[in-house]
């Protein structure tokens, strides 16, 4: 045991990511970072351990899951009754709701913003990388783990979905022996995706078009698997050019190329196409609203996001952008249209609509977690700024 605590150890030092020693039943042995058993519940633990003994892997035939919106979980057996947790890690960075959407339903509101921000401060791991991360560990507790022994599952496509009135269209066009699909089409897409703009995308994908997809495969499913691929090339080439990163926008595109090969169903390919393009085009758009600022005001805006659920004003943003307060408050009001308590206030009531709307956080754990100083001064500021008190606005979204 204590050879491996050492291992876990040594290998968070150098990486940075969160790892977590469970027994079979995912009760909790360590962590790292040590942040106690009330942040890391043991019922996703013991989930991930029932996943990996549903997959039937071993010590030597580890198991890495995909999960919404975009996280990467490894599991691997390191000897009898004593399993590895690696993650939750992800090849791009994701927001803020994202992380609360995904971690809202498991962890305790008072640990909520703790397990955010380890989340959103967690380096940035590809699938090929957490490959090595768990054959460099096997190799340190001397267990031989060749990559292609590492399964890689999509437990989101792999659910059972249903086939929508567009799914089905799209797929009734591919196989009506047609000409091509026009270029205008693909023009459009990547227009909406470039631009970031998700009502033009909408509105190219619902807009009525003759053709079909080139045939490339007398297999349908391989068929389907080679246009998503071909689309997907198409996407992050122009995700790149309305500014997404690179690296970004490849990590992106190999995610969803493996997730889609996994699959063994035409309309969860389907599926799956929707998918990436909003994810592709809501990354821009993230992207397109940060570079309209400069670097200094990208600085706070990351930091308000990070530390929301803190107390934030000038003092703090000033010791973090090693600038003066009163030059910082005049920089952002110059960029923002607003001053620095008017936007976090803003950004406070964002999160409040969206766990009223998506999670069932009571109205005093919301305000709670939003730092305002009582339920009741909270309800004020929501009701001024939205017209609605707080329950109110919850039950017209139920």
């Amino acid at each position: 045991m204590q050879r491996i605590t050492k291992a876990l150890e040594r290998l968070h030092s150098i990486t940075g990511i969160t790892l977590t020693l469970t027994d079979g039943n995912g009760s909790l042995l360590g962590t790292w970072p040590f942040l106690g058993r009330k942040v890391f519940p043991e019922e996703p633990c013991a989930a991930a351990i029932m996943d990996f003994c549903l997959q039937k892997r071993d010590a030597l035939h580890p198991l890495v899951s995909f999960l919404e919106p975009g996280f990467l979980l490894g599991v691997a057996e390191l000897e009898p009754d004593r399993y590895v947790l690696i993650g939750l890690v992800s090849p791009y960075v994701h927001s803020r709701a994202e992380v609360l959407k995904m971690a809202g339903n498991v962890i305790q509101p008072e640990h909520l913003q703790q397990y955010c921000d380890l989340l959103l401060n967690q380096p940035l791991v590809t699938l090929e990388k957490m490959k090595d991360l768990i054959c460099l560990l096997g190799h340190t507790l001397g267990l031989d783990v060749p990559e292609e022994n590492i399964l890689f599952v999509d437990n989101v496509s792999n659910k059972k979905l249903g086939v929508s009135v567009l799914d089905q269209s799209l797929f009734e066009q591919r196989e009506e022996p047609e000409a091509h699909v026009p270029v205008d089409f693909e023009t459009a897409i990547c227009a909406a995706v470039e631009s970031g703009n998700r009502t033009l995308l909408e509105r190219s994908l619902l807009a009525p078009r003759t053709g079909r997809v080139g045939r490339m495969s007398q297999n349908n499913l391989r068929q389907e698997k080679y246009s998503f691929i071909c689309l997907a090339t198409l996407v992050s080439r122009a995700a790149i050019r309305g500014g997404l990163p690179v690296e970004t926008a490849f990590n992106l595109s190999d995610l969803y190329c493996q997730r889609a090969d996994l699959l063994t169903e035409i309309p969860l390919i389907q599926n799956l196409v929707f998918t990436m393009l909003n994810d592709f085009c809501g990354k821009v758009r993230e992207i397109r609203k940060q570079a309209a600022v400069s670097p200094l005001i990208r600085k706070c805006l990351t930091y308000i996001s990070v530390h929301l659920h803190e107390p934030i004003g000038l003092e703090q943003l000033s010791r973090h952008c090693n600038l003066c307060a009163r030059s910082i408050s005049l920089r952002f009001n110059e960029e923002m249209g607003m001053s620095i308590p008017e936007y976090i206030n803003r950004e406070k009531l964002l999160e409040a609509k969206y766990l009223l709307e998506h999670s069932g956080y009571s109205i005093s754990d919301i305000s709670t977690f939003l730092n305002y100083p009582s339920q009741s001064y909270f309800a004020h500021v929501f009701k001024k700024y939205n017209g609605l008190t707080p329950q109110k606005y919850r039950n017209g979204k139920e």
